[in-house]
């Protein structure tokens, strides 16, 4: 079906399938083919780009992806789209749609293996709300060989990961491997059903590698936020802890949101 995003096609395609957005899946389905065709200018995707999607529903921004990239593979959660997918990207025969749930795809070794055929993979998305930082968290501690992500997450989540005031375990992930960006910010009313709050489109250019010893580090420094990074520490580095943040130059009484990037990877020396 051609231009999928557009509320008329939507609309019958859920119709004809008695499709309804479900909750546990987080569904919101885009209606607006100007905006679809905004986000995908957001990014860099060219024929020699390989598409990771995440959550396809009904394949609105997977057609206009497939209409750049050399190669889209979507990952779907909801089995009952089967059927709804079939029809609506018949026509995009460089669509490759694999049903699972995408926090249990290997994805170093999915991209390892497209990156002997693509110069590129970027990962595009419309990301359910209530999931968002797992799979973010998921893609960065990968260590794939990710080129960029760009994805719709809520306009809240995309302000605070981009704001260089703010602290936890995630951006510090983030600005690990690289920079964040908001892109465009995205009406509520364009999604049906709509949700509560406005989108936005987060871009995150992958630079470096991560270091999965920085997961474990992070996680027991933010154990409870309003302690000291000494007190949090200590469940991970025992007696040694303040020797360990004395040679790290980490004054004992800092909170672990006062620490820089910079302070934890010194820090996973120690693991």
């Amino acid at each position: 079906m051609k231009d999928i995003a557009k509320k008329a096609n939507t609309m019958y395609l859920l119709e004809k399938y008695n499709m309804k957005a479900t909750k546990k899946f987080g569904q919101n389905f885009l209606i607006d083919l100007n905006v679809v065709q905004k986000i995908v200018d957001c990014t860099s995707i060219d024929q020699q780009t390989c598409v990771i999607e995440i959550g396809p529903g009904i394949g609105a921004l997977t057609e206009q992806l497939s209409y750049r990239a050399g190669h889209v593979v979507s990952y779907e959660i909801d089995t009952r789209l089967k059927d709804v997918l079939n029809e609506s990207l018949q026509e995009c025969t460089n669509v490759e749609v694999i049903f699972q749930d995408f926090l249990t795809v290997d994805l170093k070794q999915v991209v390892h293996h497209y990156k002997q055929h693509y110069s590129k993979v970027c990962i595009v998305a419309n990301l359910p709300y209530y999931i968002t930082s797992d799979i973010l968290e998921h893609i960065i501690t990968s260590q794939a060989d990710i080129d960029s992500i760009h994805v719709m997450v809520q306009k809240e989540v995309a302000l605070k990961l981009t704001d260089v005031s703010y602290h936890s375990p995630l951006t510090f992930m983030i600005e690990s491997i690289g920079q964040a960006s908001l892109d465009m910010t995205v009406s509520k009313n364009v999604f049906s059903p709509a949700p509560r709050v406005d989108s936005a489109i987060l871009s995150i250019k992958m630079e470096k590698t991560y270091n999965p010893l920085l997961t474990k580090i992070l996680k027991q420094a933010f154990t409870q936020k309003r302690k000291t990074i000494y007190n949090n520490l200590k469940g991970l580095f025992l007696e040694n802890t303040e020797k360990i943040l004395n040679e790290c130059g980490i004054d004992l009484k800092t909170r672990p949101e006062q620490l820089t990037i910079e302070d934890y990877q010194k820090l996973t020396h120690y693991l």
